[in-house]
């Protein structure tokens, strides 16, 4: 799932699988509820053969065999993780907070990284946010905190829940008709100093401080075949090209003899 088509492509590939059993198989189309979130799904069965005969089902639709399922089971009293929660059914009452794999390494934007503050800041308050929003009740409420505070404590933010209560400049109010200046972050005193001028003389503008250049888009590229360029001076083949360059893959091309005015054509590698 590291690349950006990988969500697509994993929601279409199970959904093709789906197709040929739960919604055709006579033993699934009873089922009570089914539902999946990219390559994430839950269901209600009667009892566990039956829900482990639903995804081996599924699984075994795939030709390359690569679909490998992790059945959970909801145990009393015991949480189940679901789509970064942890649920459970107590006395007919559902209940959750926040949760993180333990697979997952505690790495996020860290306080040292060269990041603007109100980036940081937000980023703490999202953290937050969500512990709120995934936890039913205080207790679990204060266990979900716990796990924001390790998270971010591995992260050089030494008081992390008085860090994300700090003011910071607001969004860029809709409407106005201020000019957007986007400028390469540098640090808080170069920033704080331009916002000063630009406050002192009441220009209309709206700053936006952007990381700029980083080693990751220096030295990795998630299409690593796009805008091929060749290294060579004076190339020969590159000269004569009206798009593309000698670097190009696969490509097809046309040749004119300058003797005979024939033309030949052909593909590459």
């Amino acid at each position: 799932m590291g690349c950006r088509p990988s969500p697509i492509a994993a929601v279409i590939r199970v959904y093709k699988f789906e197709r040929a059993t739960i919604y055709t198989d006579v033993k699934f189309i009873s089922l009570s509820l089914y539902g999946r979130y990219i390559d994430d799904a839950w269901t209600l069965a009667d009892n566990r053969e039956t829900a482990i005969s639903l995804f081996n089902n599924i699984a075994r639709q795939d030709p390359r065999e690569l679909l490998k399922w992790e059945v959970d089971f909801p145990e009393d009293g015991d949480f189940t993780p679901f789509l970064g929660t942890e649920i459970r059914i107590t006395d007919d009452k559902l209940e959750s907070k926040f949760y993180r794999k333990g697979t997952r390494k505690d790495i996020t934007l860290h306080f040292r990284s060269h990041h603007p503050l109100e980036t940081k800041v937000q980023t703490v308050r999202n953290f937050y946010r969500t512990a709120e929003i995934s936890s039913s009740n205080p207790e679990l409420l204060e266990q979900s905190l716990a796990i924001t505070d390790r998270l971010l404590l591995a992260n050089g933010y030494e008081h992390p829940r008085q860090f994300g209560e700090q003011r910071t400049r607001g969004r860029l109010t809709k409407g106005n008709n201020n000019v957007m200046l986007k400028l390469p972050y540098v640090s808080e005193t170069v920033s704080g100093e331009i916002r000063k001028f630009i406050t002192a003389r009441a220009l209309p503008i709206d700053l936006v401080f952007t990381p700029g250049t980083r080693l990751r888009d220096m030295l990795c590229s998630s299409r690593p075949h796009d805008n091929l360029e060749c290294l060579a001076k004076n190339c020969n083949i590159c000269e004569r090209l009206e798009k593309g360059s000698c670097n190009t893959m696969s490509p097809v091309y046309q040749i004119t003899c300058l003797l005979c005015g024939e033309i030949w054509g052909g593909a590459g590698q």
